[in-house]
């Protein structure tokens, strides 16, 4: 006597022999499985491309893409569905084969069908098991990523006591750049790191320059512009941080007409976090208090950066920011900085002169 499955699990059945499949899909649907078909390799791609599948049982022989191939693919693009390979040869080698392509168990044939439900029903569960696994994994490596940054921003922070509430204003604006942008989601991690440690280089900047009272001179400048660069090391050091690093840590100070470093990158050639930053950081620096000025208005900042899209800054990013309603970006500037400990930035220091472009000092 047969037992309905009483959570319906759908099963993709991919094989190139027709007769097969269809003995197959009847057997399972006697189980009570939703079956869905495909005769090839390809063809079972663009099926989990299209819909919701639990599990899917394939042949290992197939011409053009075989069953470890399609293990090894389905493994790469869809890790949440277990893959279980039907073979007709149980030799060691082949089975060590198929498993160190991904598949998450085998079957051999001649196949019973009472066995079907059974391997169906322990890899579905055995995999369930194991995503929850990777879910907690992953929560605690972002936990462990979290604190690390937080560290490495104490750090530049005891240094710089100024900056406080400084980063975090910036990394908040650059994000809502990145999305008004179409950025998709999977870089707004590295864009957010690389925000929230652009300057973590001045750590690594002496104290005499640092904190000199007055201006520098040529050279102590040539010093202070390496911190992008002493930055991008630091962070290439940490596996989690490389993507932050080259995508905004050591281009934040690049210019959309090639005048800025350390590099003179001009256009599309500096990252487009780095790009973005930008926009977010003057944003900021314009709208913060100042020792020797008040804070721009809204409306002021926002025509500075209208007059310098296409020199200092990215023509896109400013008109993605001009999009978004000045209500909304009233409201978060004046929410962040009530929470910040101080609104003084750190080393962004703007003249505005009428015909000059925005120009930052370090």
């Amino acid at each position: 006597m047969k037992t309905a499955i009483a959570t319906q699990s759908r099963v993709l059945v991919v094989d190139d022999e027709p007769l097969v499949v269809e003995a197959i899909e009847r057997t399972l649907r006697s189980y009570g499985y939703a079956v869905s078909t495909a005769y090839s390799g390809q063809e079972a791609l663009q099926v989990l491309a299209q819909q919701r599948v639990d599990l899917c049982l394939s042949d290992l022989h197939m011409p053009g893409i075989g069953g470890k191939m399609l293990a090894r693919q389905v493994r790469q693009q869809y890790p949440e569905i277990p893959i279980v390979i039907m073979t007709g040869d149980d030799s060691v080698e082949v089975l060590r084969e198929v498993l160190d392509s991904g598949a998450s168990d085998f079957i051999t044939k001649p196949w019973r069908a009472h066995e079907l439900p059974i391997v169906i029903e322990r890899n579905i569960r055995r995999h369930s098991i194991w995503m929850e696994e990777q879910k907690l994994y992953l929560r605690k490596l972002n936990e462990a990523y979290s604190d690390m940054l937080e560290a490495l921003l104490s750090a530049l922070e005891t240094r710089e006591r100024e900056i406080e509430g400084h980063c975090e204003r910036v990394t908040t604006y650059t994000m809502i750049l990145a999305e008004a942008m179409g950025v998709p989601h999977q870089q707004h991690p590295n864009i957010e790191r690389g925000a929230l440690l652009h300057d973590v280089g001045k750590i690594g900047i002496p104290d005499s320059i640092l904190f000199k009272n007055g201006p520098l001179n040529a050279a102590e400048w040539e010093i202070m512009r390496q911190h992008p660069v002493i930055g991008y090391r630091m962070c290439m050091k940490v596996r989690s941080l490389q993507d932050a690093a080259r995508e905004v840590v050591l281009c934040h100070h690049e210019q959309w007409d090639g005048n800025g470093y350390p590099q003179g990158l001009r256009g599309e050639e500096i990252p487009l976090g780095a790009r973005i930053f930008a926009v977010a950081d003057a944003l900021d620096a314009m709208t913060s208090d100042r020792p020797y000025r008040k804070a721009l208005s809204l409306e002021e900042a926002s025509a500075e950066l209208e007059r310098c899209a296409g020199t200092q800054f990215d023509p896109q990013v400013v008109k993605a920011f001009l999009s978004i309603p000045a209500g909304v970006w009233e409201m978060v500037i004046q929410n962040l900085q009530a929470t910040s400990r101080t609104s003084a930035p750190d080393d962004d220091i703007f003249s505005l002169p009428a015909q000059e472009p925005l120009r930052k000092a370090a």
